[in-house]
C-alpha cells in the first residue's frame, strides 16, 4: 500500500470495503489496475468474530476465480466442502438429493465463515502496491469532468479516478445520489444466523429444508458446526431472537431434527430482514454499481455472494481489457459491456429464487402436494438433476475468463 497523501490519482475508486468490494479491488490490483478503496468502518475493527455471524456458500466456478487470482489461499484455510445438497418440503420424508460424484469434477461449493474471509482479503489488500485503503473515510462530494471524476473525502483527501464502483451493499449512498431507483419485495420474513455445533459428523452435506414459514438451512462447517440460516415472520423471529439459550436451543432443534445427535448454538446470534430489491440500472457517468447495491436476493439458496463474485469476474475482465488498450475505464461504452453480460443473469436468477421462495413458504393442500411430487419426479430424472448442479455451481452459460479458472 503506498503512502497516503491529501491527493491521490488511481484509475478506479470503490466504495466499500466489505467482501465484494475488497475482492473486486485485489482482482483489479493484481491485473495492474490502480484501486482506492474507501468505506465508513474502521476495517480492522470489523474483523472480530463478533462483527458478522453468517457464512456463504462459494459455487465452484466462483472458487475457480478466487484460486485463480490467489485470493483463496488467503480465505479458504478453514472452507468446508460442500458434498451433498439434500432439499426437502417440511418433514416429508420425500427429498432431493444432489450428489458432487454425479458431476465428477469436485465439489458442489465451499462454505466459508464471513470473519475468516474478512480477515483475508484485508491480510491481501493491506500491503499491495496497487492498492490505497481508507478507512474509516466517505465521499462527501464527487464531480464528473471529461475523462475523469475528482471526489472530495471528509478526512480532506481528494481522489482523481477514471471510474467510482459502488459496493456498498442494499443500502448504497452513491446508488441514490445517481439518482438509480430500486426496486423492493418484501418476504415478510426475518433470517436468523447462527453457528452451531452437533454430535455427529455432518459429512459434508447441506440440507435445506422448506417450511410454510420460510425456509431452515444447514449448512456444514469445519469441526462438527453448522451455520443455520433460520426464516420466520418478523414477529415470531423477534421472540426466538429473545430467547435464553436453554429456550433457544429446545426451539433449534424443533427444526433442525436429531439426526446429527444433540445440537446447540454456540452463543452468538444475528437476524436481518429480508428482502429482493433490483436496481433499474446498473451505471451512471462514470459510476457502476456491482454485488448487492445492483441485486440483493433472498438467501434460499445460497446465492447472493455468488452473484457478487461473477459481477467481479466479468467486471474484472470488462476492465482489464480496456486498460491494456488504453481505453477509458469510466466511457459508457466500457461500463455498458459490463451491463450486458450482468444484468440479464442476475435478474433471473433473483426472479428465479423469488418464485422458489413463493412457492415453498405456502401452506396451501394442493400446492404442497405439486411440491412434493415435482421433487420426487425430478430426483428420478438425472439429467434434470444435472443440470440443477451445474447451474448452482455456475458453470453455465458464457463464462468471464476468471469463472472458467483462466488469468486475465
Amino acid at each position: 500500500m503506498t503512502k497516503k497523501s491529501q491527493n491521490l490519482q488511481t484509475d478506479v475508486l470503490i466504495s466499500g470495503a466489505g467482501v465484494v468490494g475488497m475482492t473486486l479491488g485485489f482482482a483489479l490490483a493484481q491485473n495492474g489496475i490502480k484501486v482506492v478503496i474507501i468505506d465508513t468502518l474502521d476495517i480492522k475493527k470489523s474483523l472480530n468474530d463478533q462483527f458478522d455471524g453468517r457464512s456463504y456458500a462459494i459455487s465452484y466456478a466462483p472458487y475457480r476465480m478466487l484460486k485463480t487470482i490467489g485470493l483463496w489461499d488467503k480465505i479458504g484455510a478453514e472452507a468446508q466442502a460442500i458434498n451433498e445438497i439434500h432439499v426437502t418440503d417440511g418433514q416429508s420424508p420425500i427429498f432431493l438429493h444432489f450428489d458432487q460424484q454425479e458431476l465428477g469434477d469436485g465439489p458442489l461449493g465451499q462454505m466459508v465463515e464471513v470473519r475468516h474471509i474478512r480477515a483475508g482479503l484485508y491480510s491481501a489488500l493491506k500491503n499491495h502496491k496497487n492498492i490505497e485503503l481508507l478507512a474509516p473515510d466517505s465521499i462527501i462530494s464527487r464531480e464528473n469532468s471529461q475523462g475523469h471524476v475528482d471526489v472530495e473525502l471528509k478526512s480532506g483527501k481528494s481522489v482523481r479516478a477514471s471510474l467510482v464502483i459502488g459496493a456498498e451493499g442494499r443500502k448504497s449512498v452513491l446508488r441514490e445520489e445517481n439518482n438509480i431507483k430500486v426496486r423492493i419485495w418484501d418476504y415478510n420474513q426475518t433470517g436468523i444466523v447462527t453457528t452451531v455445533q452437533h454430535e455427529k459428523d455432518h459429512q459434508g452435506i447441506a440440507h435445506e429444508k422448506f417450511f410454510p414459514s420460510g425456509p431452515f438451512a444447514i449448512l456444514p462447517l469445519k469441526n462438527n458446526r453448522s451455520s443455520i440460516v433460520w426464516c420466520e415472520p418478523p414477529e415470531k423471529a423477534q421472540t426466538i431472537m429473545g430467547l435464553n439459550e436453554r429456550a433457544f436451543n429446545a426451539e433449534l432443534t424443533k427444526k433442525f431434527g436429531t439426526f446429527l445427535g444433540p445440537v446447540k448454538s454456540l452463543g452468538q446470534r444475528w437476524s436481518y430482514p429480508l428482502t429482493m430489491q433490483l436496481a433499474d440500472d446498473y451505471t451512471a457517468p462514470r459510476f457502476c454499481l456491482i454485488g448487492d447495491a445492483a441485486h440483493g436476493i433472498h438467501p434460499i439458496a445460497g446465492q447472493g455472494f455468488n452473484l457478487g463474485l461473477r459481477d467481479i469476474a466479468a467486471l474484472s475482465e470488462v476492465l482489464v481489457d480496456a486498460h491494456r488498450l488504453g481505453a477509458d475505464l469510466g466511457s459508457e461504452l466500457v461500463l455498458e459491456r459490463y451491463v450486458h453480460w450482468r444484468r440479464t443473469d442476475n435478474n433471473i436468477l433473483a426472479l428465479g429464487m423469488d418464485g422458489l421462495t413463493r412457492l415453498f413458504s405456502n401452506d396451501n393442500m394442493l400446492i404442497t402436494t405439486a411440491r412434493r411430487i415435482g421433487l420426487a419426479a425430478v430426483e428420478e430424472m438425472p439429467t434434470v438433476k444435472k443440470f440443477f448442479m451445474k447451474h448452482a455451481r455456475g458453470t453455465v452459460g458464457t463464462l468471464p475468463k476468471l469463472l472458467k479458472g483462466e488469468i486475465l
